[in-house]
Order: structure tokens, then sequence, then C-alpha cells
């Protein structure tokens, strides 16, 4: 297996895919469980069905949650910099289906890494709990912190190796009121 993913990484070195200018990513990558799909289906905004050898795997983004669009929306759960929540479900609801709309451009019909953190996990629902990579002009992207770079999430609290890097990016999202921190209430 070792062997098959070295061959792999060498061919997508040679073939331009692999930016190896970013250590952090290639560690992540390389150094964690991860698999390479094909995303079928875009349920919301953090979750995504994708098509790996063969079998379908319903994947959670680990570390972030988008604001809900088949359900209703806690107001407590996404607080603006100076800690006050955004209480207008309707509001939260648009923006769900905006990192919905977002993730349908960014993966929906697109080869993309699976990446898993330490282990391969489920959630209380079934669902693979993992970042996504996805390659943009050749460089290798991690899909979840671009949720956050563009304010279509918050960062779900949990234990995971990315997590203070996600709440440098979110905080950022919220001092420059980028996407749904762009909320004046």
């Amino acid at each position: 297996m070792r062997i098959l993913i070295l061959v792999i990484t060498i061919f997508l070195l040679i073939g331009g895919c692999l930016n190896y200018n970013d250590n952090n990513t290639n560690n992540i990558i390389l150094n964690n469980p991860h698999y390479y799909g094909y995303v079928v289906k875009v349920v919301d905004g953090d979750t995504v069905y994708v098509k790996v050898d063969g079998n379908l795997w319903k994947i959670r983004l680990l570390g972030v949650d988008t604001p809900e669009i088949h359900k209703k929306n806690n107001p407590y759960e996404y607080y603006l910099i100076n800690g006050t929540p955004i209480t207008n479900i309707t509001y939260l609801k648009l923006w769900g289906l905006k990192a919905k709309d977002f993730a349908e451009k960014e993966l929906l019909h697109k080869k993309v890494i699976i990446v898993f953190d330490k282990k391969i996990e489920k959630d209380r629902y079934g669902r693979y709990l993992a970042y996504i990579y996805i390659n943009k002009s050749g460089k290798l992207i991690n899909f979840n912190e671009e949720l956050l770079r563009y304010g279509y999430a918050r960062v779900y609290i949990s234990d995971f190796s990315l997590k203070n890097e996600f709440l440098r990016i979110e905080r950022y999202a919220k001092e420059n009121r980028i996407g749904l921190w762009n909320w004046s209430g």
C-alpha cells in the first residue's frame, strides 16, 4: 500500500498536480489515511457523497459547520467577532444555501482527496469525518479551510489537528466581515 501511495505521489508530482511548496498540506495528506474519489452529490455546504473505489461514501467535512438548509438553524451557534450572535434565521438559511452553491461549484463532479485526521472516524449519523482537498491551478487546497476563508462556515469545535489554523482563518473572516460575518442585525 505504501509503495502504491509513493508511486501515485511521484506520478502527481511529475504531472504537476502537487505543489511541494506547501509542506503542511503534503504532511497532512501523506501522514494520514487518505483516499482518492469523485464527488457525485452535494447535500449541503459541509456534507457530500464521494465515489471511492466503486463505493459511495457520505463525508461530513471535519472541523467546519455551515448554516443548515434542511432544518432550523440555532441562532446561538454563529457569533460575530464582538460576541453578538447572528439571530436572523432567514439570513443563516440564505448563507446555508450559498455554502451549498459554493460546494457544488468547487466539488461536484470533481476528483478529490479525502483525508482523515489521525484515524478513520464516523459521526453519530454514520458519515465519515474528513478533510477534502481539491486541485486548484496545480495546488492542493483544503476545501474545509476555503469554507472558513470565504465566510460560508464557522469552526466546529472538536479534537482535530488543524483546529488552531481553522480558528485563525475564521477569526480573519470575522474581523474582515467576509461572507456571513457581514451581518449587521
